[in-house]
């Protein structure tokens, strides 16, 4: 009983999927993009800056009460490089990849 209630639950959802991507096809994906190109640019703009600064400024403090350790610099410095570094090291990849 409950092996066939999930095989006809898998066909339905098969199926329902099907009939999702005819429709999804047909739709343009240029809302979905807008949405996302905003998110990158507020996430790497001006107020990632901001929070960049904070964290220099974070690690001046500790290093001025003598709480500072290089674990704690590779962190900041790392954080800093992937997030305003994504854009071009995810174009390295798609570069490296062919798309």
């Amino acid at each position: 009983m409950f092996n066939r209630l999930r095989i006809s639950g898998a066909a339905l959802a098969l199926s329902l999927t099907f009939f999702a991507g005819e429709a999804f096809a047909q739709s343009s994906l240029q809302p979905v993009s807008s949405v996302l190109q905003t998110m990158i640019n507020i996430l790497t703009g001006p107020i990632a800056s901001m929070l960049a600064i904070l964290a220099v400024i974070s690690c001046g403090f500790l290093a001025w009460t003598g709480r500072f350790t290089w674990g704690i610099a590779g962190s900041v410095i790392m954080g800093i490089v992937l997030v305003f570094g994504s854009t071009q090291i995810v174009s390295f990849f798609q570069g490296a990849l062919g798309h």
